[in-house]
């Protein structure tokens, strides 16, 4: 970029920077932000619907656990996603005369597969860019734009055979989901659950116990674990592809951009100096979130069903 090119677009940042009026809307603005934490948004919805053409938003299930990340392809990605889900509606009550709950449909690749499996399924999200998309992909498929928790019982009770919770579990909050489960699954309805969860005892991983504590809640909740596997080691590979193209594209990438920045802008480069360490920090962190090693350490990734004691 040269100097002109830099000028033309400092200027009208400077300018709306100093502008009161402009300021003033701009705090605004991120004040109404309604926050986007537990729920996908727009421009990640659009993102994943075109890079995933599977549209399964989560690990997958890999049956050669040995699987190394060079030689997987995004199609094995796609099918290990694929696979996954088949698992898990294997899971499903066999009765399809009584509609079946997606909790947190994503983009609604659950959805599709149990059309296909003759199941009548119910997409739901609290956020409505995946219940827009949902509805636009499969129309006449019942949709539900709400959290869980927050779902109206009366309209509800005892309707599912099955509700199906692929990686949103941990958003729950037990306390009030685990009523809401209860009165809407039918007399002999089935929860099929698959999600992680910490190894050790007594640290939350996000909302959800470790497995041993959840296991020990759901028995004092009046539940019966019906069925469960370990697929930790079956989802491994995905995050050994993940972490591969991450470390060799993410930091070289980074320090390019850094290095041209320097070269280019070097008086820019010098007052954003303290931002690089932050931003290494980051990766860094993020980098830890995906590594296989760190998450067999820590995290148990679990299969499995629930029917009311």
């Amino acid at each position: 970029m040269s100097k002109p090119q830099l000028g033309r677009f400092v200027r009208p940042v400077i300018k709306r920077a100093i502008n009161p009026f402009t300021l003033a809307t701009a705090a605004r603005l991120q004040w109404q932000r309604q926050p986007s934490k537990n729920r996908l948004d727009d421009a990640q919805l659009e993102l994943y619907s075109k890079v995933l053409p599977g549209e399964f938003l989560h690990y997958g299930y890999f049956d050669d656990v040995d699987r190394q990340p060079g030689d997987i392809s995004l199609n094995e990605i796609v099918e290990a996603q694929k696979r996954y889900t088949e698992l898990l509606v294997n899971l499903a009550n066999p009765d399809k005369s009584r509609p079946v709950l997606d909790v947190g449909c994503g983009v609604g690749g659950m959805i599709r597969l149990l059309h296909d499996r003759g199941f009548s399924p119910v997409a739901l999200s609290p956020a409505r860019g995946q219940v827009a998309h949902v509805e636009s992909k499969f129309p006449g498929t019942p949709t539900v734009c709400s959290k869980f928790e927050d779902l109206e019982i009366e309209a509800h009770r005892q309707k599912y055979a099955t509700v199906f919770t692929s990686e949103s579990l941990q958003y729950l909050r037990l306390p009030r989901a685990l009523p809401v489960m209860r009165e809407i699954l039918m007399p002999g309805g089935t929860w099929a659950a698959c999600d992680f969860f910490n190894r050790t005892p007594g640290h939350p991983s996000r909302r959800l116990p470790a497995w041993p504590d959840f296991c020990q809640l759901m028995k004092e909740q009046g539940w019966t674990i019906t069925y469960q596997q370990d697929i930790t080691s079956n989802i491994i590979p995905t995050l050994r592809y993940i972490y591969m193209w991450a470390t060799r594209l993410g930091p070289p990438v980074i320090q390019y951009m850094q290095l041209k920045l320097q070269r280019k802008h070097p008086g820019l480069h010098h007052l954003l100096a303290g931002v690089g360490p932050v931003i290494d920090q980051t990766v860094d962190e993020n980098l830890q979130n995906i590594c296989p090693t760190h998450f067999r350490e820590n995290k148990q990734y679990m299969l499995f069903t629930l029917q009311r004691a």
